[in-house]
């Protein structure tokens, strides 16, 4: 066996959460710089409550899997008061079991949107503003892309780690097995 062979052979798992590209950032970065505003106005207005906004917040995490928004938008749901059962129904994507009817057409939206990439559909917009109206399917919406550039942010960095640490492993292996080789 050549040692090239041996040290090629990395046996890394390969990262599968959804992640920035160089370009995708760029994109996803005036996304969000344009969205915020929006989260602003959406803040003070109060239409969506505290309670609902973290619901969203867990919806969207929940697809992309994001550690750390997991665990920070936990936190803040467990301030505003929600139970530990509802969190992780939300966390394990079960929205019927976790929410009232009025709240579940918006984490519908909110998963779809996730799951979708950021493109849920026209009609999944329009059936949002006809179930709450235009001004806080404006609010839900400005929550949902907020916390989808969030969860990617994350995901970006967790994946980075893994890459440096999957390399950092392979000249590891690939140093000791030169050494092997000649000792």
């Amino acid at each position: 066996m050549s040692i090239t062979k041996q040290c090629q052979s990395d046996g890394c798992n390969e990262f599968r959460k959804k992640t920035f590209t160089a370009t995708s950032f760029v994109v996803g970065l005036g996304r969000f710089l344009r969205n915020l505003p929006r989260l602003v106005r959406a803040q003070k207005a109060d239409r969506v409550d505290t309670q609902f906004a973290e619901k969203i917040m867990l919806a969207v995490t929940a697809i992309n899997e994001c550690q750390y928004c997991s665990r920070y938008h936990t936190d803040l749901a467990l301030e505003a008061g929600m139970d530990e059962d509802t969190i992780e129904q939300l966390l394990e994507r079960d929205v019927d079991g976790a929410v009232a009817p009025a709240e579940r057409p918006a984490l519908l939206f909110a998963q779809r949107y996730a799951e979708t990439s950021e493109n849920p559909g026209r009609n999944a917009v329009v059936e949002l503003r006809d179930t709450y109206g235009p001004d806080t399917a404006a609010d839900i919406q400005a929550f949902v892309r907020a916390i989808y550039f969030g969860n990617l942010l994350g995901n970006t960095y967790d994946g980075i780690r893994s890459e440096l640490r999957c390399r950092a492993s392979q000249a590891k292996q690939c140093l000791q097995t030169v050494i092997t080789a000649f000792c």
